[in-house]
């Protein structure tokens, strides 16, 4: 290969990487909030956006699942009057328990808050085959008699819009935003 074809090869390439980055982008719903973000929540939201559109899909949902919990928590101090030290050693998963006992969250959101929860928790806490295992499980595909250890699986690979880490980033991401919108914007 010369510097004529390398060239040609990597604008190819670029071009390739741009598109799938425009349409990550226009998957995106725009949020507008009527107040400011607590500024380490709007951080987040900011970069969880970027993220997707980059494709660090495995980034989308472990930030995801911290926007929720300090949105959560938040909440529970400001509405709840909790003290800040009462929900310093306190988990997403029992954040999101007593907001949901307490009204601050439904039902249907506590539901996809704890399988945000156990996504994250999939990809922190993965063992050898897991992953692979997980993604079976989730999308109801039988396993390979040949499947290896550390094979990425059907759920951090890409396998369509619906499917795999990809759709879940979307569908984590849009209820993140939602969530956040609800708690601290204005609607329109």
């Amino acid at each position: 290969m010369d510097e004529k074809e390398l060239r040609k090869y990597q604008a190819a390439r670029d071009q390739k990487v741009l598109e799938g980055k425009i349409k990550r982008w226009k998957q995106l719903q725009s949020i507008t909030y009527g107040r400011q973000l607590p500024e380490l929540i709007w951080e987040y939201v900011t970069i969880v956006d970027e993220m997707f559109i980059d494709g660090h899909f495995i980034g989308v949902i472990l930030l995801c699942a911290s926007i929720v919990e300090l949105s959560l928590t938040d909440q529970l101090i400001t509405r709840a009057q909790m003290v800040r030290k009462e929900t310093e050693h306190v988990g997403l998963e029992q954040v999101t328990i007593l907001a949901h006992r307490l009204g601050i969250i439904t039902g249907q959101e506590k539901e996809a808050i704890d399988k945000l929860r156990k996504s994250r928790n999939a990809i922190i806490h993965t063992k050898a085959g897991e992953i692979a295992k997980m993604g079976r499980v989730w999308y109801k595909v039988p396993p390979s008699d040949h499947s290896e250890l550390l094979e990425r699986g059907l759920y951090l690979r890409p396998l369509s819009e619906g499917k795999g880490i990809a759709g879940d980033a979307l569908k984590y991401l849009g209820f993140t935003r939602d969530l956040t919108f609800r708690f601290y914007g204005v609607q329109p």
